[in-house]
């Protein structure tokens, strides 16, 4: 008797993890409303000594989320601003499409979308400053690391395709933006389940 009880226990015991297994994911069918702060453009602006940022807000479902993005950025002299200018900034809107590998929007990703980005530069030659706007064509991917319960780093990197180009002229100095640019930064997340 002691035996059969061992054994139907130890049956059951083995089976629990085969039925949760089974068993859909309950959080994967609900949806989810997220929080995220971009480091980069904080910490650029804050090297200019100006005011910059960024964050998202986004809704998720299954594996698919939908990101709204607004960021601004104060470039510090010397870094992606072109020889001849000075107070570059860039003030950008994106609206984004993710897809995670993995339930529950954790794990590796990748994302593509639109933007629509407002850039201003001046001259230390004189006051005058010039003013441009660019549709931008984005593609990224990141990891989304869950460090304690929905609170999360990610790490990230996307490729930016300008669709417009506009030459800009002050005092002399001629700029072209490039046609592609890249970043990399990390951004730290909230998300709850709805």
């Amino acid at each position: 008797m002691r035996i059969r009880a061992t054994l139907l226990i130890t049956l059951c015991a083995l089976a629990l993890p085969v039925r949760a297994a089974e068993a859909p994911e309950k959080d994967a069918e609900r949806l989810a409303l997220g929080f995220e702060i971009d480091l980069l453009p904080f910490t650029l602006s804050a090297i200019d000594g100006q005011l910059g940022g960024a964050a998202n807000v986004w809704l998720g479902l299954d594996r698919v989320r939908l990101r709204a993005v607004g960021s601004h950025i104060a470039f510090p002299p010397g870094f992606l601003t072109p020889s001849g200018f000075s107070n570059r900034e860039l003030t950008a809107a994106a609206g984004i499409v993710d897809v995670f590998f993995l339930p529950k929007f954790a794990g590796p990703w990748i994302g593509a979308g639109f933007e629509y980005w407002w850039n201003s530069i001046g001259s230390p030659s004189g006051p005058a400053t010039a003013y441009w706007n660019s549709w931008v064509a984005t593609l990224g991917a990141g990891f989304v690391w869950k460090f304690w319960g929905n609170l999360y780093l990610n790490p990230w990197a996307a490729g930016h395709l300008l669709l417009a180009r506009p030459e800009v002229t002050l005092y002399g100095a001629s700029y072209t933006p490039a046609p592609l640019s890249a970043e990399i930064s990390l951004k730290i997340g909230w998300f709850l389940w709805l």
